[in-house]
């Protein structure tokens, strides 16, 4: 008996696609370091300064090194959603948990150093950045602090890319949402419409400027920092660094009284300071835009390709891989709306293990559709963790000290005391008990009525009346309760808030990135294989599945609406307004909800009867829609 035909993975046709795309992103950034490469010799001639195969084109790969440790980078932390937290200090500390910080620190600084090394190797003679100063012959040879601020320079600038890196969150791949009309030509569709070539070239001014106003500040704020920060620090760095290879550099060489801030240093740091930002910031630009595209190998969907594509894109839909499920979906979105080929494919594959293509795709979209609503009703609830904290356990007694309890007649007089530790136990509790009956007239106050007349007169003596007012334990916690608003109306406090629009975004579409554009991907995929099922469903096996979506798509738009009309505010949101509850996210999701709702009644509300939707349903359905009752 011949073994099942193997269903492909994947990831196993998403990863050719996704190298494609490196690879053309790696092209932008080598051009780039080409241009750079040529501005930066040492030599200025009509062809050699130019020529790919001489100094140009060496210079050319090394400085390749630092975007493609940006495009490392990238590849290890990319993610489609964004990040879901609900202030930006959890998400510093995430970050901090997961050694993003690290890696993203790493990358940059080494790829500043491996700039700085090439530069410095390549510009002439004259520009005064050799290691060591060879002085005249009755002088001694020291180092020369020319390049060692240019290094300190641009650790400077790596460490203000982490900054922008991470506050920005350059590893977010930037998607459009544009809802996806059935019949749409892929050459329609709004990410293909405009080339990445030519979006690159829309954003280079904008990027121009911005870095050269980075710069031009970095060189002159650039010196002050080094002579009060990294002056002493760099200069016995470089200094350890330097005998290690160089035995005639005199062990007393100190560091000289005027920093080396020459018109000449400031204008190259600055110049050499705008190239590096280009590499990053352009490499980063050219990577997000790249994997941005759709879905597509030629025109066609990836798994297009594979003996069984259904098989496959449904291992995608289930696929527990962030990246790989999110492309997954992105296609079925793509296939829905604008290849009717596949559409057909999909509908007459009802014999295969595990279902029909149908079935398991509805399944695998509603259970997507169904995550908003079990998110939003898991909130507020004890974690199982605290479940089980929170339950009774049994009680250990502690071991016995004393003698057990008396049984039989327990209301008689006692007998007397035979031995002296009945006699003592007797005493105690007799003592106790005289005690507990009547209690002293300062029992729950330690001090004497005396006392506290004393410390009463002394209080009125040395505190007015306003300034005893002032520390009473309510008007305290008034004045803190002031300070803290204050705090988070300004500057310092804005990484603690907790604004409504980030708990909204964290609660209704997980975390620790959004899920928001596989759920936009799902409700458009069924809305669209459902519409295109009247004509193209030749066997009448998504016809039965129509109630249940309609009731599903129902019940997610009433529990988003009530979720975000009745999550209380935090109090850390002082800016908060109540037009605000209605998020940019939310929008988008409940638009998508709202055009599937008015695409499924116009093309099965007449069909109503037969299909067993119910008229509650219907009514709901149309109302949401905006459809009024003919």
């Amino acid at each position: 008996m011949p073994a099942p035909n193997r269903i492909r993975p994947y990831r196993e046709l998403l990863t050719p696609s996704l190298h494609r795309r490196f690879t053309q992103a790696a092209g932008v950034s080598l051009l780039l370091c080409y241009l750079e490469s040529i501005f930066i010799g040492d030599t200025w001639s009509l062809i050699w300064s130019w020529f790919p195969l001489g100094k140009a084109g060496i210079r050319t790969l090394l400085l390749f090194i630092c975007p493609l440790l940006v495009f490392v980078l990238r590849v290890a932390l990319l993610h489609f959603g964004s990040r879901s937290t609900f202030s930006p200090f959890q998400t510093l500390r995430r970050c901090l948990a997961a050694k993003d910080v690290f890696e993203v620190l790493f990358c940059y600084i080494l790829s500043a150093w491996i700039f700085t090394q090439i530069y410095i190797w390549s510009v002439p003679s004259s520009a005064d950045l050799e290691w060591i100063i060879q002085g005249r012959s009755w002088e001694r040879q020291r180092l020369n602090e020319r390049p060692i601020y240019l290094r300190s320079h641009y650790l400077m600038l790596a460490l203000l890319q982490t900054v922008l890196h991470l506050y920005f969150d350059y590893d977010k791949i930037p998607r459009s949402l544009n809802q996806t009309a059935l019949g749409t030509s892929p050459k329609d569709l709004p990410s293909t419409a405009v080339k990445p070539v030519e979006q690159i070239k829309s954003q280079l001014p904008n990027i121009a400027r911005q870095l050269g106003t980075i710069s031009v500040g970095a060189s002159l704020v650039g010196p002050f920092i080094y002579s009060l920060t990294v002056r002493n620090l760099a200069w016995r760095t470089s200094l350890f660094w330097a005998r290690l290879f160089r035995h005639d550099i005199p062990h007393t060489t100190e560091l000289s009284i005027l920093p080396p801030y020459h018109y000449t240093l400031i204008f190259r740091s600055g110049a050499s300071g705008f190239m590096l930002l280009s590499l990053w910031r352009l490499s980063n630009l050219a990577f997000g835009i790249y994997v941005a595209q759709d879905p597509l190998k030629r025109g066609q969907p990836i798994s297009q390709d594979a003996r069984d594509p259904n098989g496959v894109l449904i291992n995608g839909l289930q696929s527990k891989k962030s990246l790989v499920k999110t492309f997954a979906y992105w296609e079925l979105a793509q296939i829905s709306g604008n290849f009717p080929d596949r559409r057909v494919l999909i509908f007459r594959d009802i014999d295969r293990a595990g279902g029909s293509t149908w079935g398991q795709i509805s399944s695998a979209c509603l259970q997507t559709i169904q995550g908003v609503n079990a998110r939003i009703n898991e909130y507020g609830q004890p974690s199982p963790q605290q479940q089980a904290q929170s339950r009774p356990q049994g009680v250990q007694s502690l071991p016995r000290i004393g003698t057990p309890l008396k049984e039989g007649q327990v209301m008689m007089n006692p007998p007397p005391a035979s031995s002296r530790r009945e006699l003592v136990e007797t005493k105690v509790g007799s003592f106790a008990k005289s005690i507990g009956n009547n209690p002293p007239s300062n029992y729950g106050n330690p001090l004497s009525p005396k006392t506290q007349q004393y410390l009463e007169a002394a209080r009125n003596k040395l505190f007015t009346p306003e300034q005893q007012q002032a520390i009473t334990p309510a008007h305290v916690q008034s004045q803190l309760n002031t300070y803290m608003t204050r705090c988070l109306q300004s500057w310092v406090g804005q990484p603690f808030r907790q604004t409504f629009a980030r708990r909204v975004q964290s609660i209704v579409f997980g975390q620790p990135y959004s899920e928001l554009s596989l759920v936009v991907d799902a409700i458009e995929s069924l809305t669209n294989l459902a519409t295109a099922s009247i004509k193209e469903d030749a066997y009448g096996t998504v016809a039965k599945d129509i109630p249940f979506i309609l009731r599903t798509f129902i019940l997610t738009y009433q529990t988003i609406e009530r979720f975000t009309a009745t999550l209380p505010v935090h109090w850390t949101d002082v800016h908060f307004s109540e037009d605000q509850r209605q998020t940019e996210d939310v929008l988008i999701v409940l638009g998508a909800l709202r055009t599937g709702l008015q695409q499924l009644v116009k093309a099965f509300g007449g069909f109503a009867a037969e299909l067993r939707i119910e008229a509650q349903h219907l009514r709901v359905a149309k109302a949401i829609a905006g459809i009024e009752d003919a």
